[in-house]
């Protein structure tokens, strides 16, 4: 039997603590609760507080952020819960810092991914504090917000009319949306929160297709699809299908078109607007979808089963996702692609005996990415994404920041084992790298230049 497991994400100081404590309160009788605790610096003030509950096991992970310094803490805490607590549930406490998003993918890739059930990301929002200016000025909170599953307005009782108005205009603009959006006080959450709604859920959710009719879809057909999230679609062949969408589909004119689609090249948020698609990556993790708004009451004969077939169309098959752990295949922006082996970097000018002198936390023989983007001519603009053998896929990173980075190849002359990331593991060690999950990378299989 699976643990289900949450995290209480939210900016700083938006009350993830005092949420915490009250699912404690509401559980404590019912459920024996572990909670894991990422506190930055030493003081461990939430951590403490938690413990003095004595309702919860509590684990700390200081220091760091566990969705870009400390991943590999965070898959250790859950491992040493599942093993020595064995608790009914995990509640996540990340920083206030953290990225929902980058901490479900550690979850849904890691090695206990087996024995949890990811539940409802739960997200709060201090409403006093939302403004276009905060937004522009700390985008973390849009993207926090975007990640909710589960949107919550906290301190409602410090709020007045218009912050409130602000946090419902606010969440009502954010797509696809989370499931359920509530207000509160003293972070008090009904506990029913943790649990996925009916029919919903990360692996519960099956490939459906709805009809929507209604008074402001006249003159208008509507559809939309949704997918369950370990689908994996074609980023290429989506951008192709997009463009044949925008090119009148045979007849078919489309009015607009929002989809969020996992590929395997990360996260992708398409719209179709004013004729145009546009192209952004995106943090929402409960699944894919589609929403699609053809111009005219009645399509032409056989539209929509054509798209429905087109979407088939675009998911990668199993053979697609497989891939030769000791190699990298290297994509360029013109489409050609290139693989290196363990030798084939080893024999790269200007390599590192011991990254130990980079890092002193790791060993090994690697090859300099400046190096493999001067032999390939890769470009040194743009971003690029790396993706790993079980299907991670980094988020973006510009180019300048990731020719920094070196690919861990070998270890005392022989391929680098799976238990220290290899075959090949992406680093972009200290203050070179970007702050995130793409800063170390193990076993890689795929980097992707755009």
């Amino acid at each position: 039997m699976s643990t289900p497991i949450n995290i209480i994400g939210g900016f700083l100081g938006a009350g993830k603590t005092t949420a915490i404590q009250g699912f404690l309160a509401a559980l404590g009788s019912k459920e024996r609760v572990a909670i894991i605790v990422n506190d930055f610096g030493e003081a461990s003030i939430d951590a403490a507080t938690l413990a003095s509950a004595e309702a919860a096991t509590v684990k700390e992970i200081a220091g760091g952020c566990v969705c870009c310094t400390a991943p590999e803490g965070f898959s250790a805490a859950v491992g040493q819960l599942l093993d020595d607590v064995r608790p009914d549930r995990i509640l996540i406490e990340p920083t206030g810092l953290a990225r929902p998003a980058d901490l479900v993918d550690t979850l849904a890739r890691g090695p206990h991914r087996d024995r949890l059930t990811i539940g409802p990301t739960i997200v709060l929002i201090d409403p006093a504090g939302l403004s276009a200016t905060s937004l522009a000025a700390e985008p973390l909170l849009q993207t926090q917000a975007e990640a909710a599953d589960v949107l919550v307005a906290n301190r409602v009782d410090l709020a007045d009319e218009a912050d409130i108005a602000r946090f419902e205009a606010f969440a009502e603009s954010l797509w696809p949306g989370p499931l359920r959006t509530l207000q509160t006080r003293h972070g008090a959450i009904d506990a029913a929160a943790l649990a996925w709604p009916e029919g919903e859920g990360r692996r519960s959710v099956p490939m459906r297709i709805r009809r929507v009719n209604a008074p402001s879809t006249a003159g208008f057909s509507t559809q939309s699809w949704s997918w369950a999230p370990d689908v994996v679609f074609s980023r290429k062949r989506v951008d192709q299908l997009f463009a044949e969408l925008i090119g009148h589909n045979k007849g078919a004119r489309v009015a607009r078109a929002k989809a969020v689609f996992r590929t395997n090249e990360g996260v992708l948020r398409v719209d179709i607007a004013g004729g145009q698609v546009h192209l952004r990556d995106s943090v929402h993790r409960r699944d894919s979808r589609l929403d699609l708004i053809l111009h005219g009451a009645s399509p032409p004969s056989g539209t929509w089963p054509r798209i429905s077939g087109a979407l088939d169309a675009v998911i990668c098959s199993a053979r697609e996702l497989e891939h030769d752990r000791h190699r990298v295949e290297i994509s360029s922006p013109d489409g050609g692609t290139r693989s290196v082996d363990r030798l084939a970097l080893a024999a790269l000018p200007d390599g590192i005996a011991d990254v130990s002198t980079i890092d002193p936390k790791r060993q090994g023989a690697a090859a300099r990415i400046s190096a493999l983007v001067d032999a390939f001519q890769l470009p040194r603009a743009g971003e690029v994404v790396v993706v790993a053998a079980d299907g991670f896929v980094s988020p973006p990173v510009p180019v300048a920041a990731f020719m920094n980075g070196v690919l861990l190849h070998s270890l005392d002359g022989a391929p680098l084992p799976p238990s220290k990331g290899g075959p090949i593991r992406l680093l972009i060690p200290g203050e070179a790298g970007p702050a995130g999950p793409c800063s170390n990378v193990k076993a890689v299989v795929r980097v992707v230049f755009r």
